[in-house]
């Protein structure tokens, strides 16, 4: 089985939803927010990078109650979070899935967070998922897993 560290890929999909959970406090500076996370009950003094301090209305993300992390941003076609590397640590631990799965050509076809969960815009992919890897005993699906990706021609990558 292939294993790697876990990278975001900045989809965005996470904090779509976390504008309820994660609010700006306090500000102490134009580059220092104070931050909490509801979910963990963590506070954190965040830096908002200097590339993005002139775009950043504190007020504004401070009246965020749903919808969107107040820090996350579009750019590009990517949701980067602007203060990811200070962020709660509940936000910088986060993995959604426990193992991507790619195409011959490295094209990410799935997430997969457990044997029953697998998020794909691929119905075949999803329907042969479901009739085959999600059948599979609990105490070997993951090796059964990789090995029958491995024979349809698809890289499985698997998250600590």
């Amino acid at each position: 089985m292939e294993h790697e560290d876990f990278t975001c890929t900045m989809c965005g999909r996470c904090c779509f939803g976390m504008g309820k959970y994660v609010k700006a406090i306090g500000q102490m500076g134009a580059g220092q927010v104070a931050v909490k996370h509801e979910i963990s009950g963590e506070t954190c003094y965040a830096t908002i990078p200097r590339k993005y301090r002139d775009d950043f209305d504190f007020a504004e993300a401070r009246s965020v109650t749903e919808g969107w992390c107040p820090f996350l941003i579009e750019e590009d076609g990517e949701y980067p979070c602007i203060i990811f590397d200070t962020a709660p640590k509940f936000c910088r631990d986060f993995q959604c899935c426990r193992m991507r799965v790619f195409d011959a050509d490295g094209t990410p076809v799935a997430r997969v967070k457990g044997k029953g969960s697998v998020l794909t815009d691929d119905n075949v992919f999803s329907e042969w998922w479901k009739t085959t890897i999600a059948t599979l005993p609990d105490d070997s699906w993951e090796e059964g897993a990789s090995s029958l990706l491995k024979q349809k021609g698809y890289r499985a990558v698997w998250y600590e």
